[in-house]
């Protein structure tokens, strides 16, 4: 069995595929419980997440909005 250190960072997304599909279920379950990091995100992805926020707010004002209005010329 293969094992790969945590500081291996050359590992290719195929092996990396090969090594969980030869693993047991068992192997795999354990080997998929380790918790991931957040992510730092840097100014331009927060902008983008902060505009998309803003639009669904703006969206849910804008369904609300005509489905009261609908209701008001029932």
């Amino acid at each position: 069995m293969i094992l790969m250190k945590k500081d291996d960072t050359h590992a290719s997304p195929s092996d990396q595929s090969w090594v969980l599909s030869s693993l047991e279920p068992d192997q795999l379950v354990r080997a998929k419980k380790h918790p991931i990091p957040r992510r730092r995100l840097k100014g331009p992805e927060l902008l983008i997440l902060w505009a998309l926020r803003l639009y669904l707010l703006f969206m849910m004002a804008v369904v609300a909005y005509q489905i009261w209005i609908a209701r008001a010329y029932r």
